[in-house]
């Protein structure tokens, strides 16, 4: 089987999703799949699905099928703690995953600790057996997990994601502090989000406030209300609450490198610090108009700790 390319701009985007890996999902051995992609193309996958890295090789992983509650669980089973042994992903990285649409096979990109994709070499397909891989190195996160279970882990990562909540790969390696600190902003969007008008909900890391910060708008959103016609476009930002109500700041809208998907970045650094925003709060942006330029009301929801359960 070989690669598929990466689309060009002008193609549809081939479903994908990431995992971030944290340090209980290597103690697991195994890996789920969101809840969004198995609603959308669990049926399509069978017993065994095929991992494409860019270098050519093929990896195959037991496709794992369960229910839970009133929904179907989709894990990779057999043969997952071996592809990560093999390619020594540690605690950190994080995995994106681009689906063959109806073939159970799936492109894979590994970045690492600098977010850079990992090139390996070359090499010979491997046997069937898959033996042989050298010894993993797991290398904890810099945040400590404490008391947090994996299953409440994977219940914050299911809420998350069916709450279309938008969130980046530090989330998900602090995931307990980062959830605790935000816990309280994201339940007060969530009950503020208006019913007329299109909004999604946005958690801000520490990498955020640095030099050069940028956020992302999620590329379904972009997609669905034409805001991604354009490769930059000019944008206004107008906060709904809070003493700064009503003032605006200026911010690109800009594409990203790969043509899929659109971020805010000059001026959004501006936007945060005149507004003191920083790791764990919360902001609700509602789309006013798409026009250009794109015009964005948005509601700040403090960052507010809550002690650990």
């Amino acid at each position: 089987m070989q690669p598929r390319s990466l689309p060009s701009p002008m193609d549809a985007p081939l479903p994908s999703f990431f995992r971030v890996i944290l340090p209980y999902m290597l103690e697991k051995k195994k890996l789920k799949l969101p809840l969004k992609f198995v609603k959308m193309h669990g049926s399509e996958l069978s017993s065994t699905a095929a991992l494409t890295l860019p270098n050519g090789q093929v990896w195959k992983v037991g496709v794992e099928k369960m229910m839970s509650k009133n929904n179907e669980e989709i894990w990779f089973g057999d043969g997952w703690a071996e592809f990560v042994a093999h390619h020594s992903i540690s605690a950190g990285f994080f995995v994106v995953f681009e689906y063959q649409l109806g073939h159970s096979a799936f492109n894979v990109r590994i970045f690492d600790f600098t977010t850079c994709s990992i090139d390996y070499p070359k090499t010979e397909q491997l046997d069937e057996d898959q033996t042989g891989s050298p010894h993993c190195i797991i290398i904890s996160s810099d945040e400590e997990e404490g008391d947090c279970k994996p299953t409440e882990i994977e219940n914050t990562l299911e809420f998350l994601e069916v709450s279309g909540i938008v969130t980046n790969a530090l989330f998900h390696l602090r995931l307990p502090k980062m959830y605790r600190l935000c816990k309280k902003g994201i339940e007060e969007a969530i009950a503020c989000k208006p019913e007329d008008r299109p909004c999604f909900i946005a958690v801000l890391s520490s990498n955020h406030t640095r030099g050069g910060s940028r956020t992302i708008i999620p590329s379904g959103f972009g997609r669905e209300h034409k805001i991604e016609r354009r490769t930059n476009r000019s944008g206004i930002l107008e906060v709904c609450n809070g003493e700064n109500a009503g003032e605006q700041w200026n911010v690109e809208v800009a594409r990203n490198r790969s043509g899929q998907g659109m971020f805010m970045g000059k001026g959004w650094g501006r936007f945060m610090e005149d507004n003191s925003l920083g790791e764990g709060d919360v902001c609700l942006f509602q789309l006013v108009s798409a026009a250009d330029p794109v015009k964005m009301g948005v509601s700040i929801f403090p960052a507010q700790p809550s002690p650990a359960n």
